[in-house]
Order: C-alpha cells, then sequence, then structure tokens
C-alpha cells in the first residue's frame, strides 16, 4: 500500500463520488456484521480488532511514512488524538455497543443525519452559513429521526422512554460529523495511509479500557468461523478502506457533499439486514427515512444558493 496521496485515486476510485459510495457501502456492511455476531462477541472487543487490527496490518506497509512525517504527526498529536476520539470512539465504538439494544436497519437510518449535523456543525464553527430554508431541513430530519427512536408512538416521546441504543446512534452520529468537519479544515495532514495509520493507531489504544473490563468480569471471546470473519472484515473494510476512500471524497468534494453519501447507508444496510440476519422494514422506518432525506435535501440545496 503506498504512501501517497494519489493511491485513492487509481483507477476506479479516481471518482470522489465512487470512493465516497463504496465507503458507505462499507458501512453499512459493517452494521449488519455486528448487529449478527453481537450475543456470541462484545461489540467493543470486536472494535477493538477494527481499529488496532487495522493499525498492525497499516503499520506493515506505512512505517518508513510514519517516521518520515513524525515531526508533523507530533506538532497535530492532540488535534488527531482528537478525531482518533470522535470517529473509533464516539463515532464507531458506539454504534458498536448500540447494536446491543437496537437494529442494524436503525444504526444506518439515523446516521442518515450525517449530512445535515455536519451542516449544523460547520456553521457553529463559522465555516458555513446557514439559514431560513437549511434551519427548516435540519428540523425536518430531526422530526424523521425521532419518529424512528419513538417508532412513531406518541407516548414514547411524552415519557421520553427512548431505545438507549437508538440515543447512542443518535450521540454517534454527532461524533462522526464532528470528525468530517475536523477532517476537511486541517491545516497540516501527512499522507492519506499515514493519516489512517495514525487515527487507527490512537483508535486502538483507546479501546483498550473497554477490552481490561470486558477481561476482568470474565466475558466470552470465542473465535469460532463466524466470529473470525467478523473481526477480518471490520479491520479491513469499514477502517483501512472505508475510512480512506472517504477521506479522499472529503478532500475532493468538501465535507458537506461526501457526508450526503451517508444516504446509501439506509438502503446498504436494509438490504443487506434482510437477506442476512432477517431483519424487517416497518412503516415508521419509511416514514423517518423520507422525512431524514427530504430535510437533508432541502438544507443542502439551500446550501448550494447560498
Amino acid at each position: 500500500m503506498p504512501d501517497s496521496s494519489s493511491s485513492p485515486s487509481s483507477g476506479l476510485l479516481r471518482s470522489p463520488h465512487l470512493a465516497a459510495f463504496m465507503a458507505m457501502f462499507f458501512i453499512g456492511i459493517n452494521f449488519v456484521i455486528v448487529r449478527g455476531v453481537y450475543e456470541q462477541y462484545p461489540p467493543s472487543v470486536l472494535s477493538l480488532w477494527r481499529w488496532g487490527g487495522a493499525a498492525v496490518l497499516l503499520l506493515c506497509f506505512t512505517w518508513r511514512g510514519v517516521i518520515a512525517e513524525w515531526p508533523m504527526i507530533r506538532r497535530n498529536f492532540w488535534t488527531y488524538a482528537l478525531m482518533a476520539f470522535l470517529m473509533p470512539i464516539s463515532g464507531a465504538l458506539a454504534s458498536f455497543v448500540a447494536m446491543e439494544w437496537t437494529v442494524a436497519v436503525n444504526g444506518a437510518i439515523i446516521q442518515s443525519l450525517i449530512p445535515a449535523l455536519v451542516i449544523l456543525i460547520a456553521w457553529m464553527v463559522g465555516l458555513e452559513s446557514i439559514g431560513g430554508r437549511q434551519m427548516a431541513g435540519l428540523a425536518l430530519a430531526l422530526i424523521g429521526v425521532f419518529g424512528i427512536v419513538s417508532q412513531a408512538d406518541i407516548n414514547i416521546l411524552i415519557n421520553l422512554d427512548f431505545n438507549i441504543g437508538d440515543l447512542i446512534l443518535l450521540g454517534s452520529g454527532f461524533g462522526l460529523a464532528a470528525y468530517t468537519v475536523m477532517y476537511k479544515c486541517l491545516k497540516e495532514k501527512p499522507a492519506p495511509t499515514v493519516f489512517l495509520t495514525v487515527l487507527c493507531g490512537l483508535g486502538g489504544l483507546f479501546h483498550l479500557p473497554f477490552l481490561f473490563y470486558e477481561l476482568s468480569i470474565g466475558t466470552p471471546m470465542p473465535f469460532n468461523l463466524e466470529t473470525s470473519l467478523s473481526m477480518a472484515y471490520v479491520a479491513v473494510f469499514p477502517s483501512l478502506i472505508a475510512i480512506l476512500l472517504f477521506n479522499y471524497g472529503i478532500d475532493r468534494l468538501g465535507p458537506s457533499r461526501a457526508a450526503a453519501y451517508h444516504y446509501f447507508l439506509a438502503p446498504v444496510t436494509a438490504a443487506a439486514a434482510y437477506l442476512f440476519i432477517g431483519e424487517k422494514l416497518l412503516w415508521y422506518h419509511a416514514v423517518g427515512t423520507a422525512l431524514i432525506f427530504a430535510g437533508v435535501f432541502l438544507a443542502s440545496k439551500a446550501k448550494d444558493r447560498t
């Protein structure tokens, strides 16, 4: 794996649109895998395999680049550490843990809100302006999310009796949106594979307390064919490949346009969850998804005109 910024643009991935779509495809399959094995293997440790395993694999190819760019990494260490918290911990780990309480389809649909959250955070930090039409779009998208997490039941809204997994997913969306904005704002970036090595390495280290906790309470961690294949997938596709492709999309398209590819998470995940783990879409999933998409589309179109 070469340490050059041109590596993602070779061959078919010369298109940042295709790169961003494939990143969402791999992440959508990731939701299904985690949901499928959560009863056999602790999600927090599976997330450690995702980030720590990816870091080890990357280092086999990028160690020279890490050494060469160490001065830049050291200068920006705390910024990169914050990004490693936003992506691997508050974003990815949170979504893994949420799969213990909610379904894979909810994970994908709620994260479809990320493009709207990117616009909101970019406005809050002064990176982009926001108008009344964008605010209306954000409100519409939020109504769609709360329709899903409340299962369209007014009593759940009144009593605030939400599924804890859905609330965790909502917080995860904020973490991933903040990462998207921060990545675009970085003034110094090492080569993409070097940056990914740093991100995965720090993310793996941040996961260690969760591993120690699971070991301390004696949680079983079986190594059978299903869990082994799951660990191999999460260490390569949603980490190494998806993030490299998505970062490339952010660089070429900008944070808001790249984040719009989260639209594809819902249909990809719903199809895979139906085929492989028997999940079904309910009517409020469809209505909530339509409201989210309409709201994000309205906010995005309004941005284009400002």
